[in-house]
């Protein structure tokens, strides 16, 4: 598994914006159409950055601003038996338009995980 992203949640989408392209270098890239608004970046050569904005109250979740940390994985069939081998509850959601599943659950330690995997990886 490795780091895929980090999904922070602001009441001001303009503000974070700004700072991401003024003060990080990060420019803002496409996004799929998801139910919610927000922004993935990009960094200076174009290659997906591991930020993504959504818009909302930082209070609303359980995870404050930290929305989540995403991994990429490749054994989507051994996350789930994990999981519910150790009594975690979990989500799964499908990305719109690319066929990316998603694994989302609640660590012990308070922090939302998603874990992604290819839509080959997880048909």
């Amino acid at each position: 598994m490795k780091l895929d992203h980090i999904n922070i949640v602001t009441a001001d989408l303009d503000a974070a914006v700004k700072f991401f392209d003024d003060i990080m270098g990060m420019k803002v890239g496409p996004r799929p159409n998801f139910n919610s608004n927000g922004a993935w970046f990009y960094g200076e050569d174009g290659v997906p950055a591991p930020v993504h904005l959504n818009i909302g109250d930082e209070t609303d979740g359980p995870t404050g601003n930290m929305d989540h940390i995403a991994f990429k994985g490749d054994d989507f069939d051994g996350l789930l038996e994990r999981l519910t081998a150790h009594g975690f509850d979990y989500e799964n959601r499908v990305v719109p338009g690319s066929g990316v599943r998603q694994v989302f659950f609640m660590s012990p330690f308070g922090i939302k995980f998603e874990v992604d995997f290819d839509p080959e990886v997880s048909a």
